[in-house]
């Protein structure tokens, strides 16, 4: 346990390579998915599940953005 705890302060330490590692194994994942679902023979379908995609994570990026600087965007006074 005592592991497991120092590994995911590892992952969201700022002066930590393994923050860089996290954020480059996320950005892989979302290109993946981006990728795989173009690969269609149709250009047509290809080109609407390119845009529907990229406009679903435009929209949850925007939407989990707003909601983590709701929760964690105050500052003490």
């Amino acid at each position: 346990m005592e592991l497991l705890r120092e590994l995911i302060s590892k992952a969201f330490a700022v002066d930590s390579i393994w923050s860089v590692v996290l954020r480059g194994v996320i950005w892989l994942v979302i290109a993946v998915v981006i990728i795989v679902s173009m690969d269609n023979p149709n250009a047509d379908s290809s080109s609407v599940k390119l845009k529907a995609n990229l406009g679903f994570f435009l929209m949850f990026t925007m939407v989990s953005g707003g909601l983590i600087y709701l929760l964690f965007g105050y500052t003490q006074v």
